[in-house]
């Protein structure tokens, strides 16, 4: 039954790939628009544009690139699939609907998963002369029990936003709650995933926000009643380029700044240990844009194995992106465990000015400045032999200090050597073999 799910939510997975190019006003724009739209995964293409006065019925082609097809074709799903837009000529503006095809192999699935007669996926769209386009997709809800004992109970899944013609827009999505068992008598219940979204996508980035929220998941096997159980879940994405100032008054390149944040409220495990409270935030700041851009575009083109032309570019452009300098950081990594409170933070420095560093990766070492500390509850370390091991270790080499309940790591690192707590210096590779 969940392959069947599957195979039908791939169909669902490809019509959410569409571009929006339905809401485009005019054939001409429409047939644009299907032309020169481009994706790593599959392409698209007009069947066929019925322009009548007031109304007009279009088919679109959408065929899962060569590289691809072979993991749908393992999973018995289609790789041609065909969307039909209606769409209605108004005075200001052009509207339309959109369903996906469903051939006579997956018309009897979506009849018994949806309802017959049900279109498992729906997307309108407005368009006003401008160019802007307000958009609706919705999942329907999807109810299913079999003789085996599977079944799904999902509600109906909405994403709408708008769009304006040069492709700068925001969307939010909500799904009330989702429930699946397995013939395996495994269970996942899913509460309130709501998410958001404003900014456009460039090449290979999301230009500006997402967030995304997450009630409440679990996990359970039912013949054990063991379960994994996560409460609150709240996610965050923000890409934003800015212009360095540049004191000769060339015109320098953007540069991209990466933050992702996570914090979850409660997380319970297999065995019942309960933790709290855990909040991640990292960056990556000061990313030469054009540099990160072509590792990006790279990484779709390549196979298996490098070809010699690209070990060359990809050479390229991690030295044009090194030159440059970058910043990572954690800002924080905490979680309040059974044991004690775990805090920790890392920020790391690559000073600019590093000439062909993918000839000479030590070079990095020596422009590298940045500091890490962390605290680990002692009984929490206790617990593992391996880590209590390592913790020994670096305490008896004065790495890391220890007290009536913590272990502490606080030092500095300025090009090859460390900086510790203790003003003590150390070669940086001797911490890297410490941690190995």
């Amino acid at each position: 039954m969940l392959k069947q799910i599957g195979a039908v939510g791939g169909a669902v997975a490809i019509a959410l790939c569409w571009p929006f190019a339905t809401g485009q006003i005019g054939e001409q724009i429409y047939l644009d628009t299907v032309g020169k739209y481009e994706n790593p995964y599959l392409t698209i293409s007009s069947e066929s544009y019925d322009r009548g006065y007031l109304n007009s019925d279009a088919v679109s082609r959408i065929e899962i690139k060569d590289e691809w097809k072979p993991v749908f074709d393992n999973e018995g799903l289609p790789t041609v699939w065909q969307v039909r837009h209606k769409v209605k000529h108004g005075f200001m503006g052009v509207t339309s609907s959109s369903e996906l095809v469903l051939d006579d192999e997956l018309k009897p699935v979506a009849d018994r998963l949806w309802g017959e007669g049900v279109a498992p996926v729906s997307f309108t769209s407005s368009t006003a002369l401008s160019g802007k386009t307000d958009f609706n997709i919705t999942m329907n809800p999807l109810k299913y029990k079999n003789e085996e004992g599977a079944q799904a109970d999902i509600k109906a899944f909405v994403l709408e936003g708008t769009v304006d013609a040069k492709g700068a827009g925001e969307f939010s999505y909500h799904l009330p709650q989702a429930s699946i068992t397995t013939t395996a008598n495994e269970a996942m219940n899913m509460t309130d995933l709501r998410g958001n979204g404003k900014g456009m996508l460039d090449g290979q980035f999301w230009i500006g926000s997402q967030d995304v929220s997450l009630q409440h998941v679990s996990f359970q096997d039912l013949a054990s009643d063991q379960s994994v159980e996560v409460d609150n879940v709240v996610l965050a994405m923000n890409n934003v380029l800015s212009q360095p100032d540049s004191k000769s008054g060339q015109q320098v390149d953007l540069h991209l700044t990466n933050t992702n944040t996570m914090r979850i409220d409660k997380i319970v495990s297999l065995d019942g240990r309960e933790y709290r409270d855990f909040y991640f935030k990292v960056a990556f700041s000061d990313l030469n844009y054009p540099a990160i851009s072509r590792l990006g575009n790279m990484a779709e083109d390549i196979d298996d194995q490098m070809t010699q032309a690209q070990a060359e570019e990809a050479a390229l452009a991690l030295d044009l992106l090194v030159a440059k300098g970058l910043k990572f950081s954690i800002d924080d990594l905490s979680i309040v465990t059974p044991e004690g409170n775990v805090k920790s933070n890392v920020n790391m420095v690559v000073a600019p000015g590093i000439a062909r560093a993918s000839e000479n990766m030590a070079q990095v070492a020596e422009k590298l400045t940045g500091e890490i500390n962390l605290i680990l509850p002692i009984k929490l370390v206790e617990a593992d032999p391996a880590l209590h091991e390592k913790a020994t270790m670096m305490e008896q080499n004065d790495v890391i200090e220890k007290d009536e309940q913590n272990y502490s790591l606080h030092m500095q690192i300025e090009g090859d050597k460390i900086i510790l707590a203790s003003g003590d210096q150390l070669p940086l590779a001797m911490l890297l073999m410490l941690f190995m």
